[in-house]
């Protein structure tokens, strides 16, 4: 994390410099060097915007002051996630900037769930004010990147995955301020233990994690564990699939006790291939059940806390469908993947670490 105070952030000359951020806004933006397709420059939400195709471009002691990879970074990005206020002090770091953080962290949140997109670069989060006709950069963090999966590679952010990510975003920011019973931690934490898990560079540590965020939703039983990831996993993907997710549920049971040897220790194409398409199921299981959860309110009683999910499946079997809706296909996370373009040493071949 950096701060830098007193410096003038410039927009490339085809750019008004008060297009995005007025006299007196402070604002929050997190800009990413993504794969995009079809997105536009516009307001996707009261007090969200994005911004695409813009560069800035950073003065010479900026460039001095983040070295020059970093800066090329920052006017590399192609999408900026974007949220402001008019401000009484504008030339103060203060809990506004803070706010407008935790919305533009809402928004990138949500991006997260509504794609298993991988920036070029870390992304990289800026916050600051326009005070006299500059936008002053006060705060400057780089955020830990999400790591592609080789079963997506780069897939393109479309507008509506944007649109979706917005959505989300704003349901983030109202779960708070609604008077659940019970409060809302164990929610949020399920979501954080998500976005953490796309920065793991392991895959067998990713499966791990996201085992983990399907936990936190399913709240089973001691000693069931097991037996309940596959069965109430169901009203995710429907039925048809206990022998996947006792396989999937084994992966996480290896790592939590320092078993992975059985996977890595010997490299089989075979077997590291199967992670792969393990990974890629039961992240996608895990991202559009969390996604269901934030942006459907009617859910956000049943899913919050541990007492809520304990009353939840308790609930009989056609009530619970009732609520959550249609499953998704389990399988959709594999179109279009082609093993046969994936080498040994992507797969771990040299240089493993069990």
């Amino acid at each position: 994390m950096g701060k830098l105070r007193n410096s003038q952030l410039h927009h490339a000359p085809d750019e008004s410099p008060n297009r995005w951020i007025a006299e007196g806004e402070k604002y929050a933006l997190i800009g990413l060097q993504v794969n995009l397709e079809d997105a536009s420059s516009r307001q996707v939400a009261p007090a969200l915007w994005v911004m695409t195709g813009t560069a800035f471009s950073i003065p010479a002691h900026w460039r001095e002051w983040l070295g020059k990879v970093r800066a090329d970074d920052v006017e590399n990005c192609n999408l900026f996630l974007l949220s402001k206020l008019a401000s009484a002090m504008p030339g103060v770091l203060d809990a506004e900037n803070v706010a407008l953080q935790r919305r533009t962290r809402n928004f990138y949140a949500g991006l997260l769930l509504a794609s298993p997109f991988a920036p070029a670069h870390p992304p990289v989060e800026l916050t600051g004010a326009r005070v006299d006709g500059e936008t002053e950069i006060r705060q400057h963090v780089t955020l830990d990147p999400p790591v592609r999966s080789p079963v997506h590679l780069y897939p393109a952010l479309k507008p509506e995955h944007i649109a979706l990510a917005a959505r989300l975003g704003e349901q983030l920011c109202a779960i708070p301020l609604v008077g659940i019973p019970g409060r809302h931690w164990r929610l949020f934490r399920t979501l954080r233990v998500y976005t953490e898990a796309r920065t793991r560079d392991e895959i067998i540590d990713r499966i791990h994690q996201y085992c983990r965020c399907i936990d936190g939703l399913i709240n089973s039983e001691t000693g069931k564990s097991r037996q309940q990831f596959k069965s109430r996993t169901e009203l995710f993907i429907g039925h048809g699939h206990h022998d996947m997710m006792g396989e999937i549920y084994d992966v996480r049971s290896a790592v939590e006790h320092l078993h992975e040897y059985k996977y890595l220790e010997e490299f089989k194409r075979n077997v590291r291939l199967d992670l792969i398409k393990k990974e890629a199921i039961v992240e996608w299981i895990a991202r559009s059940a969390l996604a269901r959860v934030i942006e459907n309110s009617t859910l956000w009683k049943h899913f919050a806390n541990t007492p809520a999910l304990t009353d939840f499946w308790a609930l009989p079997p056609d009530t619970r469908r009732q609520n959550w809706g249609a499953p998704i296909d389990s399988q959709a996370p594999l179109s279009g993947f082609e093993p046969q373009y994936i080498n040994d040493g992507e797969l771990g071949a040299t240089g493993d670490s069990a």
